[in-house]
C-alpha cells in the first residue's frame, strides 16, 4: 500500500519494509543524505529483495524515445538543458496542502534530472558546478539554484531550479542532439519546432507512473534487476552529495 511521507524517511521506511521481508518501491529521492542512500542498497543486497527508486523519468515514453535512440547510436547527446519551477514560498504539496516538512531543490527536483542525464549518457559526470541564491527567510532553504555537469565524453547538462517562478510549474527537458533537437515534457515528446513526436510501440502505456509501477511488478514475478533499482540510482546521489558539498563551500 503506497504512503505519503517526508523526503528524509524514505530511506528508514524503506529499508523497514526490506527488513520486514517486503519489496518495496519508494519515492524520489530514496533519500537526502548520501549515507542513507548507501545504506538502503546494503540493506537490499542483504535481503536479495527488490527495492525500486521513483526515478519515473526513465520511464516516461518521450524519454524512453530518446534512450533508444541515443543506446543505439542514431543521436548523440550535446546537451540536456532542462528547467524545473515552481511557485513554493511556502511549505505547501503539488496540491496546494500544507504540509510539516520542507521540499529540497537538490536532493528531490534535481535528482530527477541528475539521474536522468547519467541514463541517457550512461556516463557519471566528471566536472559539477552549483550556484544558489539566498535561502528563503523562513524555509531556510535556496529558492533557486543553476546547476551544470560535464561527462567524460563532453556531453552537458544545465539545470535551471526555482521555488520562485509564478508560471506552469513542473519540469521541461530539451535534448539538442547532433541529429535533432528533442522537448520532453512528462510523457511528451516534440521535435525542436514543436512537432509532436510518434510515441506509439514505445512502451504498453503512454504513463510514465503506470509504466514503473509495470516494471515493479515484473521485477516481483521474476523479472531480474529492475531499471530504477535503488543500486542503479544510488551514482545520482553521489553526484548530489558532491554538489551539496560545494554548496557547504564557501566561494572564493
Amino acid at each position: 500500500m503506497a504512503r505519503i511521507t517526508a523526503t528524509p524517511l524514505h530511506a528508514e521506511q524503506a529499508m523497514r519494509c526490506l527488513r520486514a521481508g517486503r519489496p518495496v518501491l519508494v519515492e524520489i529521492p530514496m533519500a537526502d543524505r548520501l549515507a542513507d542512500a548507501e545504506a538502503l542498497v546494503g540493506a537490499q543486497r542483504e535481503t536479495g529483495l527488490v527495492a525500486m527508486a521513483g526515478h519515473v523519468r526513465r520511464f516516461n515514453p518521450g524519454h524512453q524515445w530518446i534512450h533508444r535512440r541515443l543506446s543505439s547510436g542514431d543521436l548523440r547527446l550535446l546537451h540536456l538543458e532542462a528547467q524545473t519551477h515552481f511557485l513554493r514560498r511556502r511549505n505547501l504539496n503539488a496540491l496546494g496542502e500544507p504540509r510539516d516538512w520542507t521540499d529540497h531543490l537538490l536532493w528531490h527536483h534535481a535528482c530527477h534530472t541528475v539521474d536522468l542525464f547519467r541514463y541517457q549518457t550512461g556516463e557519471t559526470p566528471e566536472r559539477l558546478h552549483i550556484l544558489a541564491g539566498p535561502p528563503h527567510p523562513e524555509l531556510g532553504i535556496a529558492m533557486d539554484m543553476s546547476i551544470g555537469l560535464k561527462t567524460p565524453s563532453g556531453a552537458l547538462c544545465s539545470l535551471a531550479l526555482s521555488f520562485n517562478d509564478d508560471g506552469p510549474p513542473g519540469t521541461v527537458f530539451r535534448y539538442i542532439c547532433d541529429r535533432g533537437t528533442y522537448t520532453a515534457r512528462y510523457d511528451d515528446l516534440e521535435d525542436g519546432h514543436g512537432r509532436p513526436i510518434d510515441l506509439s510501440g514505445i512502451a504498453e502505456s503512454r504513463d510514465g507512473l503506470e509504466l514503473i509501477d509495470r516494471a515493479f511488478v515484473a521485477a516481483l514475478r521474476g523479472g531480474g534487476e529492475p531499471d530504477a533499482s535503488v543500486a542503479q540510482c544510488l551514482p545520482a546521489m553521489r553526484t548530489l552529495d558532491a554538489l551539496a558539498r560545494r554548496l557547504d563551500t564557501p566561494e572564493p
